[in-house]
């Protein structure tokens, strides 16, 4: 069995482990961030949304300061309002467990667009549960999952790739409302597995692979679409993170595995007709001058 075999193997083992009960780390405790602007009825109802135990977990604020430093610079300030609310619940759970979410009250981010922003960010193996005391969009919730994380693994995200996290998540919550969040979610879970998985770092080379992928799940971008997403995979391609680790917290969000090595095999023919073209095109015009 060769190593790419292996490695669909593994990630269709991985897959089944997800649709298990998350195992959490028997000696991690969880950690609530909870919205500083909550009434005392909201912290209540929020606290037993995300089933918290003020008596065990770590609480701490994040406020909307956080929120703007965080997401200031990505976010429209409509989807941040003015106040902080949403509250988040974060346990560390057993390596190679994945990224696991749910939500209540959130509207408009999914818990697949937090699991692959969460990726993008450096999470690894939590079980998080996002809150909020009425609707709201939830990309402000994003400040607080990361600053809970932080304190429940005891380490400190990049700036960088906590800013492409954010970036990825607006860009996705975009996409899902003109192809739907299961595709927009799938089309970016594949162009960073792709990216994971063949060492792309350029433009270039990723951009066959954004239009192949788009072609795999049967949706219609634009240019500028695709523009975009291929942006933001060489941002997140040159973030400080491990292949195989990104690989691994992908996995439950790309639903069909052949559709990477069809991506893989498409795309690579792909960027070979643009090159042979363009040889035969370089052939021509210099062959105008001999």
């Amino acid at each position: 069995m060769n190593v790419r075999m292996r490695r669909r193997v593994a990630a269709l083992l991985l897959l089944l482990a997800l649709l298990l009960p998350q195992a959490v780390q028997a000696d991690s405790a969880s950690i609530t961030c909870y919205g500083e602007d909550l009434t005392s009825e909201q912290y209540t109802l929020v606290l037993d949304l995300l089933e918290a135990d003020p008596a065990t977990d770590t609480l701490i604020p994040v406020t909307h300061e956080d929120e703007v430093s965080l997401l200031g610079d990505i976010v429209p300030a409509e989807k941040i309002g003015s106040r902080s609310l949403s509250s988040a619940r974060v346990t560390l759970a057993q390596e190679g467990a994945g990224i696991a979410v749910t939500v209540y009250n959130i509207d408009w981010v999914t818990p697949q667009m937090y699991a692959s922003a969460l990726s993008t960010a450096g999470v690894q193996d939590a079980v998080i549960v996002v809150a909020a005391p009425v609707p709201v969009s939830g990309t402000a919730a994003l400040a607080g999952i990361l600053k809970a994380y932080e304190s429940a693994a005891g380490t400190e995200l990049s700036a960088a790739a906590k800013a492409a996290a954010g970036s990825e998540m607006v860009l996705t919550g975009d996409l899902a409302d003109i192809i739907g969040s299961d595709q927009a979610v799938e089309l970016i879970a594949m162009v960073k597995q792709a990216i994971a998985d063949y060492n792309l770092t350029d433009f270039d080379s990723l951009r066959p692979y954004v239009v192949e992928g788009a072609r795999q799940l049967g949706v219609d971008l634009t240019d500028e679409q695709i523009d975009q997403i291929t942006n933001l995979g060489v941002r997140i391609a040159q973030l400080d993170l491990d292949p195989e680790q990104l690989a691994s917290q992908l996995q439950g969000l790309v639903n069909n595995f052949q559709r990477l090595q069809n991506l893989s095999e498409q795309a690579s023919g792909l960027w070979s007709r643009i090159e042979s073209a363009f040889q035969g095109f370089w052939s021509w015009l210099t062959g105008l001058f001999r």
